[in-house]
């Protein structure tokens, strides 16, 4: 599941050539990349100076990308926000029997994600909390620690009830759910200034063969528009007038149906893939962040070896993510050049990161392979973010695949070996109902379109806002995301 940590810090006000693009373009400017080399070597104040001066003197798309870079370097700091002080106070706090020679120790082992900048270590938001979820023998000190989580018996109770749901079901969509939410995004105090138009994106349900009958309850403000239904990347459009110190709360009530999903697969009856037109797109490289880079072509070959069949080539890929990468909190994504290669250069990442690589390494195997995102709530009324993938299987169609709860069940799960592996190949292929799927695929753009850079580039679950032309970045606004209802249905309802 997908968290973010990061400071509030003033934004940084874009200007001029504004644009909804992510990171990562494919043809990077010369001060760009000169900027980046001195990000790589901490040197933060000169890659802005280098950038300002650039911009001084670009137009049009060099202009564009150039205040992406800068917005890029500031969102950056944000995510990097702790002092060594700050580190060792917190696992002062957190860990029991810490002492301050550990934290120089794990430094020096590489256990905290840390940068030079202008000449001070600063440390990413959630170093500490990454102790707890990369290392086993540090996570079982922390305070907080619980030896068995009832999470792991509900999420194994819910999988054999969708499994036994399944057994002699004519459909793969199964023990469906009635869930009702309510969203709301709230511009901080003077984030907003009397006269600017304030438009707001808050994420909507997708229609899908495996989520259906949505619809909205009420809206507060009236909302202008809804995406269409089988949007990429759904959501509820608002306009509003902008206020300094009292803004406007801007709110969306609704309903929708949700089954899980009980696919059944028999690799036995799995045919190849041939290549056409509608699958063609999920088998390529979508840069930034799906690109076929050598050494990710190398691992893909490494994993798959000789296996010819579409549904086990992913299986491997799967098993392989499951075993040999932890589960971290994420830097914000739209900072990161290639989050696959970060996984794979650095052996973690949070749900959305591993779910790119699962996709990246299908691909490169000849394996059409999706993005599906939302939420999930099963932990009880409160939404967590959560990314996960989908791979085309013939004669099955879209399988879902969720590579963060493998690897949860791999690393962190209390269960024993029996069901933890149960849960492992459970999410290859199927699906628990306490999800909200609003996105289909990643860099995905907004209808209507924003006029300036997007808070998340890559992604879209907290919302996006902007006011007067100026994007809010998420420290200038905040959100509020429940579930108001659940109820079971019978399994031939809702369809």
């Amino acid at each position: 599941m997908k968290r973010s940590y990061r400071a509030v810090i003033p934004a940084f006000l874009v200007a001029i050539f504004l644009i909804q693009l992510p990171a990562g373009a494919e043809q990077i400017t010369e001060s760009v990349k000169k900027a980046r080399r001195e990000i790589s070597l901490g040197r933060f104040q000169k890659a802005n100076q280098i950038l300002e001066d650039a911009a001084s003197r670009a137009d049009g798309i060099e202009k564009k990308d150039i205040l992406w870079e800068k917005e890029r370097i500031r969102r950056i700091l944000l995510d990097y926000n702790l002092t060594e002080e700050e580190v060792i106070d917190l696992c002062q706090q957190r860990i029991k029997g810490f002492k301050t020679d550990e934290f120089h120790k794990w430094e020096k082992e590489g256990k905290f994600d840390a940068r030079l900048v202008d000449g001070k270590k600063m440390f990413f938001g959630a170093s500490v909390s990454n102790l707890y979820k990369r290392y086993p023998e540090i996570r079982k000190r922390f305070k907080s620690y619980l030896y068995k989580d009832p999470w792991d018996k509900k999420i194994l109770e819910e999988a054999r009830r969708i499994k036994e749901a399944g057994k002699n079901s004519p459909s793969p969509y199964v023990v469906p759910l009635e869930l009702g939410v309510k969203q709301s995004i709230t511009p901080k105090k003077n984030a907003t200034k009397k006269g600017e138009t304030v438009r707001v994106w808050i994420p909507y349900p997708r229609l899908t063969p495996y989520q259906k009958q949505i619809r909205i309850i009420q809206t507060s403000p009236k909302h202008k528009s809804v995406d269409k239904p089988e949007s990429v990347i759904r959501s509820v459009y608002f306009e509003g007038p902008g206020h300094e110190n009292s803004p406007t709360t801007f709110t969306v009530e609704y309903e929708y149906v949700r089954y899980a999903i009980c696919m059944n697969i028999d690799p036995e009856k799995v045919e190849s893939y041939t290549k056409d037109a509608t699958l063609a797109e999920y088998t390529k490289e979508e840069p930034p962040n799906i690109v076929f880079t050598s050494e990710l072509e190398d691992l893909a070959r490494k994993i798959v070896g000789d296996e010819q069949n579409p549904y086990l080539k992913g299986r491997l890929i799967y098993n392989w993510i499951s075993e040999n990468i932890v589960y971290s909190y994420a830097r914000e994504y739209s900072t990161l050049l290639n989050i696959p290669m970060y996984v794979y250069e650095n052996r973690y990442g949070d749900c959305g990161q591993l779910g790119l690589l699962f996709i990246t390494l299908c691909r490169i195997s000849g394996v059409p392979a999706a993005w599906r995102s939302g939420w999930e709530c099963m932990g009880g009324e409160s939404f967590g973010m959560h990314d996960w993938a989908a791979v085309y299987i013939r004669p099955y169609g879209w399988i879902p695949v969720d590579p963060y709860m493998g690897v949860w069940a791999v690393h962190e799960s209390t269960l024993d070996y029996r069901d933890s592996t149960f849960l492992k190949d459970f999410y290859y292929g199927n699906m628990d109902p306490w999800r909200l799927q609003a996105n289909s695929r990643n860099n995905a753009k907004l209808s209507p379109s924003k006029d300036d850079f997007r808070s998340e580039t890559v992604d879209f679950q907290r919302g996006e806002i902007e006011s007067g032309g100026r994007n809010l970045y998420f420290n200038e606004f905040s959100r509020r995301m429940k579930l108001t209802s659940i109820r079971k249905l019978p399994s031939g309802e809702g369809k």
